[in-house]
């Protein structure tokens, strides 16, 4: 079951919060699970920092998602960041704060308290070392294989089937291409987005990639689901500029025969005209009174879940006292954790023929549920309309519901010619300087996302070196927030000697927590740091520890702690380029 919190909002923010969900609390030595972390109210949010979650646990990211939504005229957004975390070693450990930056503010979600046990209880020995992914049935080699199941090889015509391709690798081959399979014989949805996690399979962990498609049998009989095919290049020769691609492997699964059933006789009305799902029905109209003769639209709204596209229009029945007319329909069709549903809207003109107060009256729609194995009938109510007599002539009644066509204006004007004399024009645009310099902005453009690129896979390579360049930002940022509470001296203590230790140990490389003193001078002294810098830096957290054990204020204020650690952070950052270089 996951655990969810929901994190305090910084204070004047009021539309954005942060989320963090886990899907277990306890989890085995060698079990992956899974942390989200969600953003709502800000679409454009850059990606969570992780904090100290990445010396705890191995770190894979699964994926990211969107949402916007409109909900009584107001525009809600959010953006989830997925990860699968594997633990390093049993204990009780706490995920978070989770800080995400959005506009210049930092938003912290609450904590979480993970347990990590050698093995669950009721967990078996083969359950912590293998989870097995029934239906591989396609390897090229122990590094890479895809699978392809089906959750029913029975249905109802029309109820949903939900295909499932994996695909797993233990490296990234060259141009993976999914080719899906001939699914002739069926309605097809497909499910997006695809699932990106870790798997564990023989003892081996797998990167997964998930592609679900909603199928929904078109005829009663057997029909087969064909092969899906993966192909990929293998690594080729070393990089050059003119890269060669390696031998072309192709994956393919075996293909699924699933059997289409027959709705059952019993049961079934003369009204079911093959709705199949699980459906709810109202009507409206956009005025309650109108004149006679004058129109109205209804509208008629079907919703649920199963293949809305093949609901049948309503037919009007026991319209007295009304001309009806179609007007036309529409189709949303939503995917909400992998079920296929949506909304069907029927529009009418209805004509009141005579005044006095008329029935529209309902509707009525009758489906098979498959889940409940039985059909069932939904009706709306009716509407009563209150029709006043006519105050128009017969003549102005007289097509009432069809459109004149009337000329409302002039499209075409004749070419104007040029007020003064043609010019030559010297050079053709080809022959001319800025043109060709402008072909080489491609080539430029290619380079800079090149490097741009190479800098990213090292960093997700080396989490020391991402920690390395992104700790003068996070401790500026840090040192700013401790600032604007420097009225309570004992949590300003705290809150700099902490960040001090760890700016230290992301620059340097090392452990910084848990060092003594006389340690931490040694590790500043070791990296270059003269005498006055490693002094001044001890000096700063003797006065924090001060602060924050003793309730006793030393030589410093809040203030001046926090104007002397933006000193000792500067000489620690310089003195770490000097040393890289």
């Amino acid at each position: 079951m996951a655990l969810l919190v929901l994190a305090p909002v910084a204070a004047g923010a009021g539309e954005i919060t942060v989320t963090t969900v886990v899907s277990s609390s306890v989890v085995s030595l060698n079990e992956t699970f899974t942390l989200s972390v969600s953003v709502e109210g800000a679409m454009k949010a850059p990606a969570p920092e992780l904090g100290r979650i990445t010396d705890q646990f191995t770190v894979y990211s699964a994926g990211t998602s969107s949402n916007m939504s409109l909900v009584n005229g107001r525009i809600t957004s959010s953006k989830r960041w997925n990860y699968s975390l594997l633990p390093r070693e049993t204990g009780t450990f706490v995920l978070g704060p989770v800080e995400v930056e959005v506009g210049g503010a930092v938003y912290s979600s609450a904590p979480i308290k993970i347990e990590v046990v050698e093995k669950r209880p009721g967990q078996s020995a083969g359950e912590m070392e293998v989870r097995e992914s029934a239906g591989s049935q396609a390897t090229a080699s122990d590094d890479i294989f895809v699978s392809m199941t089906a959750d029913k090889t029975e249905a109802y015509v029309d109820e949903q089937i939900t295909l499932s391709f994996k695909y797993y690798r233990r490296v990234e081959p060259r141009s993976p291409r999914y080719e899906s399979p001939d699914m002739t014989g069926f309605w097809t949805e497909d499910l997006p987005p695809p699932d990106e996690y870790v798997e564990m399979v023989n003892g081996k962990r797998y990167r997964v990639t998930e592609i679900r498609t909603a199928l929904f049998g078109a005829a009663v009989g057997t029909a087969t689901v064909r092969e899906a095919r993966l192909t990929y290049y293998e690594e080729g020769a070393p990089f050059t500029f003119f890269r060669t691609r390696g031998e072309k492997r192709t994956l393919r699964t075996e293909p699924i025969t699933i059997e289409i059933l027959p709705l059952p006789a019993a049961g079934r009305g003369q009204e079911f005209g093959g709705a199949v799902g699980r459906y709810t029905a109202e009507t409206s109209v956009d005025v309650r009174e109108v004149e006679e003769l004058k129109p109205v639209t209804l509208r008629v709204t079907l919703s649920g879940t199963g293949n809305v596209r093949t609901i049948p229009a309503p037919v009007p029945d026991g319209f007295l006292g009304f001309k009806v007319y179609e007007s036309g329909s529409s189709t949303e069709i939503t995917k909400k954790n992998g079920v296929v549903g949506g909304v069907r809207t029927f529009e009418y003109v209805c004509v009141p023929q005579w005044a006095g107060s008329l029935i529209i009256p309902g509707v009525e729609l009758a489906y098979f549920d498959p889940v409940l194995d039985c059909y069932d009938v939904v009706r709306t109510a009716d509407v009563i309309l209150d029709v006043t007599p006519r105050t128009t002539t017969d003549e102005q009644v007289t097509g009432v519901v069809g459109t004149a066509i009337s000329r409302v204006g002039v499209d075409i004007r004749y070419i104007r010619e040029p007020a003064g004399p043609l010019r030559r024009v010297s050079r053709p645009l080809y022959q001319r300087t800025h043109f060709l310099l402008l072909q080489l902005l491609p080539i430029l453009m290619l380079v800079i996302v090149g490097m741009w690129k190479s800098r990213r896979r090292r960093l997700s390579q080396d989490r020391g070196l991402e920690r390395f360049l992104k700790a003068p930002a996070r401790v500026r940022r840090q040192l700013k927030a401790a600032a604007s509470s420097a009225e309570d001296h004992s949590e300003t203590c705290s809150s700099v000697a902490r960040l001090t230790i760890d700016f230290i140990g992301d620059r340097l490389g090392v452990a910084a927590r848990g060092m003594r003193s006389d340690q931490l001078r040694a590790a500043l002294r070791e990296a270059g740091a003269d005498a006055a810098l490693a002094d001044r830096i001890t000096s700063l957290l003797s006065d924090c520890d001060l602060g924050r054990f003793a309730g006793a204020r030393g030589s410093l204020t809040a203030a001046e702690i926090i104007e002397e650690a933006d000193i000792c952070i500067s000489g620690i950052e310089s003195l770490r380029v000097r040393r890289r270089r």
